[in-house]
């Protein structure tokens, strides 16, 4: 008596899901990069809208306004009057992985008409890149450069 199923093995099936595990797996890999790419994307997106926030404040409100980055070695940077009665307008934690640059500046100040006391750049630096936060002379303006 011959049997003859048409049914797969366990060996077989084995194989086939280990097969599939494996492409599914070097599938994520480029996946976690894209991730960390888009969590640093958001992070330089919402310090462009507190820096143009903190320069409205400073016109619209008549006074000084000073952020900190990394102040006291803390992974974070704050937004404050500059004033004698100081008012802390916003405060956000930079992500873990970017670390403090020597020569990178700690602070900038938007004068009361807008514009910065001084020029300069702020290095956010990981493993794999550097971004600069460069503020140019004059007008209060600044933009970002990835290398």
């Amino acid at each position: 008596m011959v049997r003859n199923e048409g049914g797969f093995t366990l060996l077989e099936m084995m194989l086939v899901l280990t097969v599939f595990m494996v492409c599914f797996g070097a599938a994520l890999i480029p996946l976690l990069n894209i991730v960390d790419e888009v969590n640093d994307q958001q992070f330089f997106n919402q310090l462009e809208r507190d820096l143009l926030e903190a320069q409205s404040y400073a016109i619209v409100n008549n006074v000084g306004v000073i952020v900190y980055f990394f102040e006291a070695g803390q992974h974070k940077y704050s937004i404050s009057t500059y004033e004698s009665n100081r008012q802390i307008l916003a405060e956000r934690t930079i992500p873990d992985h970017f670390i403090p640059v020597k020569g990178s500046m700690p602070d900038i100040m938007f004068l009361k008409s807008g514009m910065t006391n001084k020029f300069g750049t702020v290095y956010f630096k990981t493993n794999k890149k550097r971004t600069k936060l460069i503020f140019l002379i004059g007008r209060g303006r600044f933009y970002f450069l990835e290398e």
